[in-house]
Protein backbone atom coordinates (compact mmCIF):
# COMPACT_ATOMS: atom_id res chain seq x y z
CA UNK A 1 0.00 0.00 0.00
CA UNK A 2 1.61 3.15 -1.28
CA UNK A 3 1.96 5.99 1.72
CA UNK A 4 0.38 9.20 1.61
CA UNK A 5 2.01 12.33 2.26
CA UNK A 6 0.89 14.66 4.53
CA UNK A 7 0.97 17.60 1.60
CA UNK A 8 -0.91 15.31 -0.69
CA UNK A 9 -3.50 14.32 1.82
CA UNK A 10 -4.38 18.39 2.61
CA UNK A 11 -4.02 18.85 -1.09
CA UNK A 12 -6.94 16.97 -1.77
CA UNK A 13 -8.84 17.60 1.23
CA UNK A 14 -8.58 21.26 0.18
CA UNK A 15 -9.62 20.71 -3.48
CA UNK A 16 -12.10 18.59 -2.39
CA UNK A 17 -13.66 21.15 -0.07
CA UNK A 18 -13.28 23.67 -3.26
CA UNK A 19 -14.98 21.38 -5.65
CA UNK A 20 -17.71 21.19 -3.00
CA UNK A 21 -18.49 25.19 -2.69
CA UNK A 22 -18.57 25.28 -5.81
CA UNK A 23 -20.58 22.44 -6.79
CA UNK A 24 -23.43 23.99 -3.45
CA UNK A 25 -23.07 27.57 -5.00
CA UNK A 26 -23.78 26.14 -8.64
CA UNK A 27 -27.15 24.69 -7.65
CA UNK A 28 -28.26 27.71 -5.54
CA UNK A 29 -27.49 30.66 -7.80
CA UNK A 30 -29.27 28.10 -10.54
CA UNK A 31 -32.74 27.96 -8.37
CA UNK A 32 -32.34 31.78 -7.55
CA UNK A 33 -31.85 32.44 -10.83
CA UNK A 34 -35.09 30.04 -11.95
CA UNK A 35 -37.49 31.53 -9.70
CA UNK A 36 -36.75 34.49 -10.87
CA UNK A 37 -37.40 34.00 -14.41
CA UNK A 38 -40.03 31.39 -13.65
CA UNK A 39 -41.85 33.10 -10.57
CA UNK A 40 -44.48 30.60 -8.79
CA UNK A 41 -47.72 31.85 -6.83
CA UNK A 42 -45.45 31.70 -4.18
CA UNK A 43 -42.60 34.06 -5.34
CA UNK A 44 -44.90 36.59 -7.01
CA UNK A 45 -45.66 38.41 -4.00
CA UNK A 46 -47.91 39.41 -1.25
CA UNK A 47 -50.06 41.81 0.06
CA UNK A 48 -51.81 44.09 -2.28
CA UNK A 49 -55.56 45.22 -2.44
CA UNK A 50 -58.62 43.66 -2.20
CA UNK A 51 -60.23 45.91 -4.84
CA UNK A 52 -58.01 47.75 -6.54
CA UNK A 53 -58.50 50.67 -8.33
CA UNK A 54 -56.77 53.01 -11.02
CA UNK A 55 -57.41 55.69 -14.13
CA UNK A 56 -58.68 54.48 -17.20
CA UNK A 57 -55.85 56.52 -18.85
CA UNK A 58 -53.12 54.13 -17.49
CA UNK A 59 -54.27 51.49 -19.74
CA UNK A 60 -53.43 51.97 -23.08
CA UNK A 61 -55.28 49.90 -25.63
CA UNK A 62 -53.52 46.23 -26.40
CA UNK A 63 -51.29 46.43 -22.96
CA UNK A 64 -51.43 45.29 -19.49
CA UNK A 65 -51.22 46.46 -15.59
CA UNK A 66 -50.34 44.27 -12.98
CA UNK A 67 -52.07 44.35 -9.62
CA UNK A 68 -51.95 41.91 -6.64
CA UNK A 69 -55.15 41.44 -5.49
CA UNK A 70 -55.37 39.33 -1.77
CA UNK A 71 -51.69 38.52 -2.28
CA UNK A 72 -51.60 37.11 -5.80
CA UNK A 73 -50.81 38.85 -8.90
CA UNK A 74 -53.59 39.13 -11.17
CA UNK A 75 -53.06 41.09 -14.53
CA UNK A 76 -55.87 43.85 -16.38
CA UNK A 77 -55.84 43.92 -20.05
CA UNK A 78 -57.53 46.56 -22.29
CA UNK A 79 -58.31 45.12 -25.42
CA UNK A 80 -60.66 46.25 -28.27
CA UNK A 81 -62.19 48.64 -26.03
CA UNK A 82 -62.56 46.12 -22.60
CA UNK A 83 -61.29 45.62 -19.48
CA UNK A 84 -60.58 42.09 -18.60
CA UNK A 85 -59.51 41.10 -15.41
CA UNK A 86 -57.84 37.64 -14.93
CA UNK A 87 -55.77 35.69 -12.24
CA UNK A 88 -52.16 35.34 -13.81
CA UNK A 89 -51.32 31.87 -11.88
CA UNK A 90 -51.94 29.38 -14.47
CA UNK A 91 -53.77 26.75 -13.66
CA UNK A 92 -51.63 23.79 -14.28
CA UNK A 93 -48.91 24.41 -11.76
CA UNK A 94 -49.21 27.64 -10.66
CA UNK A 95 -46.32 29.73 -12.73
CA UNK A 96 -47.24 33.64 -13.52
CA UNK A 97 -48.38 34.08 -16.81
CA UNK A 98 -46.94 36.38 -18.80
CA UNK A 99 -49.01 39.03 -21.70
CA UNK A 100 -47.79 38.85 -24.73
CA UNK A 101 -49.34 41.59 -26.98
CA UNK A 102 -48.64 40.60 -30.33
CA UNK A 103 -50.19 37.45 -30.04
CA UNK A 104 -53.01 38.95 -27.89
CA UNK A 105 -52.62 35.74 -25.40
CA UNK A 106 -51.23 34.85 -22.03
CA UNK A 107 -48.70 32.57 -22.12
CA UNK A 108 -47.07 30.72 -18.99
CA UNK A 109 -43.28 30.53 -19.59
CA UNK A 110 -43.15 27.24 -17.71
CA UNK A 111 -44.84 24.84 -20.19
CA UNK A 112 -46.64 26.69 -22.78
CA UNK A 113 -49.94 27.19 -21.65
CA UNK A 114 -51.71 29.68 -23.71
CA UNK A 115 -54.95 31.61 -22.76
CA UNK A 116 -56.84 34.31 -24.37
CA UNK A 117 -58.19 37.31 -23.01
CA UNK A 118 -61.07 36.15 -21.37
CA UNK A 119 -59.30 33.48 -19.53
CA UNK A 120 -60.38 30.24 -21.81
CA UNK A 121 -57.74 27.73 -22.59
CA UNK A 122 -55.89 27.77 -25.84
CA UNK A 123 -53.41 25.36 -25.94
CA UNK A 124 -51.31 23.32 -23.78
CA UNK A 125 -51.31 21.88 -20.32
CA UNK A 126 -53.97 23.59 -18.33
CA UNK A 127 -56.54 21.56 -17.50
CA UNK A 128 -59.32 24.63 -16.79
CA UNK A 129 -59.24 28.75 -17.45
CA UNK A 130 -57.49 31.28 -15.56
CA UNK A 131 -59.95 32.76 -12.44
CA UNK A 132 -61.51 36.12 -13.66
CA UNK A 133 -61.87 39.08 -11.50
CA UNK A 134 -65.15 41.60 -11.92
CA UNK A 135 -64.54 44.45 -13.30
CA UNK A 136 -66.12 48.25 -12.86
CA UNK A 137 -65.53 51.39 -14.53
CA UNK A 138 -66.66 54.47 -12.50
CA UNK A 139 -66.25 57.28 -14.44
CA UNK A 140 -62.64 56.85 -15.99
CA UNK A 141 -61.67 54.83 -12.96
CA UNK A 142 -61.23 51.03 -13.27
CA UNK A 143 -62.30 49.12 -10.26
CA UNK A 144 -61.28 45.31 -10.21
CA UNK A 145 -63.61 43.01 -7.99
Amino acid sequence: MEEISRRNFLSTVINSLIGLWVIGAGILSSYAGLKYLWPTEKTAGSGGEKKPSFPLAELEEGSMKKVVIGGKPAGIIRLNGQVYALSLICTHLGCVVSWHPDEKRLICPCHGGMYDVTGTVLGGPPPRPLPSYEVKLSGDTVVIG
